[in-house]
C-alpha cells in the first residue's frame, strides 16, 4: 500500500498532524511511489495516491478532499487542460502542478496560463528538493484558503441569522455610522412612524429633539472616546407626526471593516407576543384535562385510520432559567413557547399545560413517520426561536419525546412512561427527540432502515461508494500484494460509513446484488489499471447470498465485463461464507464452476463452523479458506484447536491456502507459522487502509 499501516498508526499515536493528500496522476507508479517516497524521507506526512485517467481524478475529487493534484505532461488519458477543467469545475481552489522531467522558463509560463500553480520535476534531487518546497507552499496556501472559505461561509451565516433577528424582535434596533443611520429594524421605524426605507441614511440628530440634541452628541462624543462607562442614552426623539417619544437605550459600539459603528438598542415597553392562529389564544388545559383526554384518545384510537400519539415538551434545566431570568419572565418565556406550539399544531390536535416547564400535546396523523417528524422539528425549530420578556431576550432548548399508542394501552401507564423517560432524556441536556414505546420502537427501527436503503439506492445512482483495503499478509513470503475488499459509502453529507452501518438495509431491501456488482466491476477495473503496476495484487471480492441465489444472472454479466479484458491467474478471489454456501450447494457449484473458467479463484470464508466443513472441502473447488474468527478468539481451547487442525490438513490435502483472521496478538501469529497457516489479516498485521480519495487509487 501507499501508506503502511505502522505510519498510519504512529501518526495516530502520537496525535500528529493529519497527513496531506497529494494525488499524483502519471502513467506509472513509481512516479507517485517517488515522489511520496522523498516527501516522506523530509520528515513531511504527504501521501500521493495514484491515478491514470480523467476518469480517476474525476472520482477522487467527487469522493475526497485532496490538498493538491500533481499531474504528468503529455498523458493521452489525462491532458493538463482537461485536468485543469476537471478540478476547478469541482474543487475551484484545488492547486495544480504540472510535473515534466525538464522544462524550460517558457514551460513553467506555459503551465501558469493553463491554469497550474507551477511547474516541477522529479528528475533529479536538485529538482525533487524545489518540488518539496513547491508542494509545501502550496499545501499551506490551500489549507488557509480553505479555512477563509469556511470563515468566510460562517460569517455569512452569522449575518444572516442576525439580520433575521433583528427584523423579529420587537426590540428597536438602530445603527449609526459617522452620525448617518446605516440601518435600522422594522421595530425601530415603527417607533416612530416611519418604514425602513424612509430611514436609510437619515442623519440622527434629524429625529433626535432640537432640546436634546447637544446631550445626545456629547453622549456620542464619550462613547467613541471609550468614556461613557456603559451608561444608558436617555433622550427624546421625534415621531413622524411630531410628538416626542422617550427612549431609554443601551449603545454600543463596534467596528465593521474597520470603521466604528454604533448600535443603539431600545427595549420595547411591553412583551412580545405570539400569534396565533386565526388571531385567537391557545385554550388553557391543564394535567387533568391532559389524562382525560388521552384516556378518550386510546379508546378511540382502534376504530380510527390515522396514528395518535402523546407528546411531551420540556424546557431543559428549567430552574437555571428561573435563577437567570427570574420567576416571572421565566414563566413568560414558556407561556410564548406555549403560544408557538399552539400556532404549529393541526385543527385536531390538542394542546395542554402539564406542569410550570413541561407542555403536552396529543396528535393525530397519517403515519408515525410523520408524527417522528412533528417531533423532530419541534425539538430543532425551538432552540432558534427567541422568546421576548419584559427585561430579557431569551432561547430554550427542550426535549421532545412522543409515545404513539393504537388503543391498547393503559393511560395511566402510557403516561407515567412518557413523562418519566422525557424527564431522564432532559436531564442530558441539548435539543433533542425520541419516539417511546413498543410500536414506536418497531416503527423506527423499520423507518430508519428504510432510510438506509434510500440512500444506499441514491448512492449507487450518485456512484458515492468506495473501497478501502485489508491486508492478508503471507507468512511464507509471497510477494504478491493479496487485500479484502471492504466498501464504504459516503453519504450525502460527506460522511464515511462503514459497511457494518448498511449492508443490513441493503440486504433487506434486495440492494445487495447491485452492491456486489459495484464493487466487482470497480476491482475489475483497478486490476485493469494495475497493468503498468510494479507489484501483482489480489483482491478478494465478497459475494452475499443473493447473488449466489442469482447465480445464472451474475455469470453473463460478469462475463460482459471481461470481453475487454480477461482475468489474469490470480487478480481476482471471490469469497462466499460457508453457511451461505452450505444452503445452496447445487447454485454454489454452478457459480464457482463459471468463476473458475473465467480465471477468477474462490474462497470459503467463516469457515469451520458448518456441520459439514470437511465434505465442504470435498465437493465444493476452493483455493483458499478463511476461518471463521471465532477460531482466532478461542485459540487456546483445546477442542478449538483440534478442530482446526483437522481442517486444515484436509485442505493441504487438496492444496487449498489458509488464511487465519482477526488475529490481535504477536504470540497467535507465531503459533499459526508453526501450524502451517498460509496467510493472516487482523488489526495486528495492518489496519483498513481506507481509500480517501477514489476506489480507484493504487496500492
Amino acid at each position: 500500500m501507499v501508506a503502511t499501516a505502522e505510519s498510519i498508526r504512529k501518526e495516530r499515536a502520537a496525535h500528529a498532524a493529519p497527513s496531506h493528500i497529494a494525488l499524483v496522476v502519471a502513467a506509472s507508479e513509481s512516479v507517485a511511489k517517488r515522489i511520496e517516497s522523498y516527501l516522506r524521507n523530509a520528515g513531511h506526512p504527504v501521501r500521493c495516491p495514484w491515478a491514470t485517467d480523467l476518469e480517476d481524478v474525476e472520482d477522487a475529487l467527487r469522493g475526497g478532499t485532496p490538498d493538491l493534484l500533481i499531474c504528468a505532461e503529455g498523458l493521452q488519458t489525462a491532458p493538463i487542460k482537461d485536468v485543469i477543467e476537471t478540478v476547478r469545475r469541482q474543487m475551484p481552489d484545488l492547486p495544480v502542478l504540472v510535473l515534466k522531467a525538464q522544462f524550460t522558463p517558457e514551460d513553467r509560463v506555459a503551465a501558469l496560463a493553463c491554469g497550474a500553480s507551477d511547474q516541477v520535476s522529479d528528475e533529479d534531487l536538485r529538482h525533487l528538493r524545489h518540488l518539496e518546497l513547491v508542494v509545501l507552499r502550496e499545501i499551506t496556501q490551500h489549507s488557509r484558503l480553505r479555512e477563509l472559505r469556511s470563515l468566510r461561509k460562517r460569517l455569512a451565516e452569522f449575518e444572516a441569522r442576525h439580520q433575521q433577528l433583528l427584523a423579529g424582535t420587537q426590540d428597536a434596533v438602530a445603527h449609526i455610522q459617522e452620525g448617518i443611520l446605516s440601518d435600522v429594524n422594522p421595530a425601530f421605524a415603527q417607533l416612530l412612524g416611519y418604514t425602513q426605507p424612509d430611514l436609510q441614511s437619515v442623519p440622527l440628530m434629524d429625529l433626535v429633539a432640537p432640546d436634546h440634541q447637544p446631550k445626545v452628541k456629547e453622549y456620542l462624543k464619550l462613547l467613541l472616546r471609550g468614556k461613557n462607562e456603559g451608561k444608558p442614552l436617555e433622550c427624546c426623539l421625534l415621531h413622524k407626526d411630531g410628538r416626542r417619544v422617550a427612549i431609554h437605550a443601551r449603545v454600543t459600539l463596534t467596528a465593521v471593516e474597520g470603521e466604528p459603528l454604533i448600535e443603539m438598542l431600545i427595549r420595547s415597553e411591553t412583551p412580545s407576543t405570539v400569534h396565533t392562529v386565526a388571531g385567537t389564544a391557545p385554550a388553557m388545559k391543564g394535567r387533568l384535562e391532559f389524562f382525560e383526554a388521552l384516556a378518550s384518545a386510546i379508546a378511540a384510537a382502534s376504530q380510527q385510520k390515522d396514528q395518535r400519539a402523546a407528546l411531551l415538551c420540556v424546557v431543559n434545566d428549567f430552574t437555571a432559567t428561573e435563577e437567570r431570568l427570574g420567576l416571572h419572565d421565566a414563566a413568560e418565556a414558556v407561556e410564548q413557547l406555549q403560544n408557538w406550539l399552539q400556532d404549529r399544531l393541526a385543527p385536531q390536535d390538542q394542546l395542554f399545560r402539564f406542569s410550570t416547564h413541561e407542555i403536552a400535546l396529543l396528535l393525530s396523523r397519517n403515519s408515525g413517520a410523520e408524527i417522528i417528524e412533528f417531533g423532530e422539528t419541534l425539538a430543532r425549530e425551538v432552540g432558534k426561536q427567541i422568546f421576548n420578556t419584559a427585561g430579557h431576550e431569551v432561547q430554550l432548548a427542550v426535549t421532545v419525546a412522543a409515545y404513539p399508542f393504537v388503543g391498547s394501552e393503559d393511560a395511566a401507564t402510557l403516561t407515567a412512561e412518557l413523562v418519566r423517560d422525557t424527564r431522564k432524556l432532559s436531564g442530558k441536556g441539548g435539543s433533542q427527540f425520541a419516539n417511546l414505546g413498543p410500536t414506536a420502537k418497531t416503527s423506527l427501527q423499520e423507518r430508519e432502515e428504510a432510510r438506509k436503503a434510500e440512500m444506499v439506492k441514491k448512492a449507487l445512482e450518485d456512484n458515492r461508494l468506495k473501497l478501502a483495503y485489508q491486508s492478508i499478509a503471507s507468512l511464507e513470503g509471497d510477494t504478491r500484494q493479496h487485500f479484502d475488499i471492504l466498501v464504504r459509502l459516503i453519504d450525502e453529507n460527506g460522511k464515511e460509513l462503514h459497511a457494518s452501518e448498511f449492508i443490513g438495509a441493503a440486504e433487506k431491501f434486495s440492494l445487495i446484488k447491485a452492491i456486489d456488482r459495484w464493487v466487482t466491476a470497480r476491482a475489475l477495473k483497478i486490476q485493469a489499471k494495475r497493468d503498468t503496476a510494479q507489484q501483482a495484487s489480489s483482491l478478494f471480492v465478497k459475494l452475499s447470498q443473493d447473488t449466489l441465489k442469482d447465480a445464472e444472472s451474475f455469470i453473463p454479466w460478469l462475463g460482459e465485463q471481461l470481453k475487454q479484458r480477461p482475468l489474469r491467474p490470480g487478480e481476482i478471489v471471490f469469497e462466499m461464507q460457508e453457511l451461505v454456501v452450505q444452503n445452496h450447494i447445487r447454485k454454489t457449484r454452478l457459480l464457482t464452476k463459471a468463476l473458475i473458467e473465467m480465471g477468477a479463484q474462490i474462497a470459503i470464508e467463516h469457515f469451520g463452523i458448518g456441520s459439514n466443513s470437511a465434505q465442504m472441502i470435498e465437493h465444493i473447488p476452493m483455493h483458499f479458506v478463511k476461518f471463521h474468527p471465532s477460531f482466532t478468539a478461542n485459540f487456546n481451547d483445546k477442542e478449538t484447536h483440534r478442530k482446526m487442525v483437522e481442517l486444515m490438513e484436509s485442505a493441504k490435502n487438496k492444496q487449498i491456502k489458509i488464511i487465519v483472521s482477526h488475529v490481535e496478538e504477536a504470540n497467535v501469529m507465531a503459533r499459526l507459522w508453526q501450524m502451517g497457516v498460509n496467510f493472516i489479516q487482523g488489526y495486528h498485521v495492518q489496519e483498513p487502509e481506507v481509500v480517501l480519495l477514489s476506489a480507484d487509487v493504487r496500492m
